[in-house]
């Protein structure tokens, strides 16, 4: 049946409807129905949306580089302790400090903020200790901080939604210098289409692009045993900053994926997630990592009392999300015995393959510490 602009009611589509639809059709229009995508990498026509920026397909995103190196690997801190405060401040000490990625550049925060209802940590980031961390950052230097995470849309004055509203934040960075940007207006925001030929699971990912266009990124994300990855810390924080076309087609959620999603197991769907997550991460490509992992889930990432929150006391910093997500690894084993880390060894080592960072012990220096 040929598409038209309008619905089955004749009422006309909305913004939402026509960016999922020129993304289905321009991304994916080159898969068949029920043909072997993913396994294949699709190819063809690729149109942008109605959101999209107009410079076309961009790489992905650069990175600073890693100023927090040792004998040229990465160096990964781990901070033991109970207090966010105390234990950042060892933790980036032993670094040398958050001005060591340039001052002169602005910061986005990406906390783990995605959920609409009203959650705590660790489900999302504690705001505290986002806001700890953007005192951190202003007393070293920083002066244009913005804290964002992609949220369904705007509070009514037109300040960031969701948990940057009901928690307060809003007003904080009011009155403390910095800002808030939920960053999409109603499901919808202008998206930078990321593309590499490396990449198998999707032929392009969007990014939100105020995130493709900021000079430094310092990625706050919580530590939590996950449904389908079985790992959400460094790596799963990014898809926060994607747009929802791709994040719903990553998960093939979208109405019209409903039949390929039906028709592969529980495995193929996690694998494919997993091997998304990792491209989408390389897309993204954060300068500093820093893992919240005072309270772990242990069971699963969407309730912060029914995920099974049990006490891990640590801090991982690294400008490698890879090698930090690989030692968060160790520590949510390490909480809860009975965790494994399975399908999450393909997602680190896909991410390592796409250069985003080391997966391996041996490639990157460990140093661990009390606050």
């Amino acid at each position: 049946m040929p598409m038209t602009d309008r619905r089955s009611d004749g009422r006309p589509l909305g913004r939402r409807e026509l960016s999922r639809r020129a993304f289905l059709g321009g991304t994916l229009g080159a898969v068949a129905a029920g043909a072997a995508w993913p396994l294949a990498r699709p190819r063809g026509v690729f149109l942008p949306r109605p959101d999209q920026d107009p410079a076309g397909f961009r790489p992905p995103r650069r990175r600073l580089p890693d100023p927090y190196l040792e004998n040229g690997k990465p160096v990964v801190v781990v901070v033991r302790g109970a207090d966010f405060a105390a234990m950042l401040a060892k933790g980036m000490s032993a670094l040398g400090g958050f001005a060591r990625l340039g001052t002169a550049h602005p910061v986005v925060v990406k906390p783990n903020f995605v959920f609409d209802k009203v959650t705590r940590f660790p489900t999302t980031s504690d705001e505290a200790s986002v806001l700890t961390l953007v005192e951190f950052l202003q007393k070293e230097g920083f002066r244009d901080i913005t804290v964002a995470d992609r949220r369904g849309k705007k509070a009514a004055d037109g300040r960031a939604g969701g948990k940057f509203d009901w928690s307060g934040l809003n007003d904080k960075a009011a009155a403390g210098g910095f800002k808030t940007d939920s960053l999409l207006d109603d499901g919808v925001a202008p998206t930078v289409m990321v593309k590499d030929d490396r990449w198998t699971e999707l032929p392009a990912y969007g990014v939100l692009k105020a995130i493709y266009d900021a000079p430094l990124i310092i990625n706050m994300p919580t530590l939590k045993r996950h449904a389908m990855s079985n790992l959400s810390g460094s790596l799963k924080n990014l898809m926060g900053v994607l747009d929802v076309p791709t994040t719903e087609t990553m998960h093939l959620w979208l109405p019209e994926q409903k039949a390929r999603h039906d028709a592969l197991s529980k495995d193929e769907l996690d694998r494919r997630l997993c091997a998304s997550i990792a491209e989408a991460a390389s897309a993204v490509n954060p300068e500093l990592t820093v893992i919240d992992a005072r309270t772990v889930l242990r069971r699963h990432h969407l309730d912060h009392v029914s995920g099974g929150p049990v006490e891990a006391n640590r801090l991982v910093i690294s400008g490698d999300p890879v090698a930090a997500e690989r030692v968060a690894a160790d520590i949510l084993k390490e909480a809860a015995p009975e965790y494994e880390l399975g399908i999450g060894i393909e997602m680190l080592g896909r991410a390592a393959a796409l250069g985003l960072g080391v997966a391996e012990p041996a490639g990157f220096v460990l140093k661990t510490m009390g606050a």
